[in-house]
């Protein structure tokens, strides 16, 4: 019996004509919030502001990082962040280090 064997399944299906979904979803957001933020802001300091903010939505959309979107390592960033961070001293480490100490200043 014969089967076949999907190929090409870490490539995204192009739906948007060169886009896949979630980069136009990426784009369409920043978009969005561009669009909102010249409402709110006069022209000078617009422009100021939009050029980060749409570039950092580009980078969302198009870089990928060890093949994996740069969306992981900005959640993985804000994680880090936010999250607590727990430093467990272990003091039997430091013992044997110690007696590891004392032993070769006795040769």
């Amino acid at each position: 019996m014969r089967f076949q064997v999907p190929q090409f399944i870490d490539v995204e299906t192009k739906l948007i004509g060169p886009l896949t979904l979630k980069q136009f979803l990426w784009l369409a957001s920043g978009g969005a919030i561009l669009f909102f933020l010249s409402l709110i802001m006069n022209r000078i300091l617009f422009f100021i502001v939009a050029i980060p903010v749409g570039g950092f939505f580009a980078a969302l959309a198009f870089i990928r990082v060890n093949e994996a979107p740069l969306m992981y390592y900005v959640l993985y960033a804000i994680m880090f962040a936010l999250n607590p961070k727990q430093y467990i001293f272990k003091k039997e480490e430091e013992k044997e280090l110690q007696e590891i100490i004392i032993s070769d200043g006795e040769n």
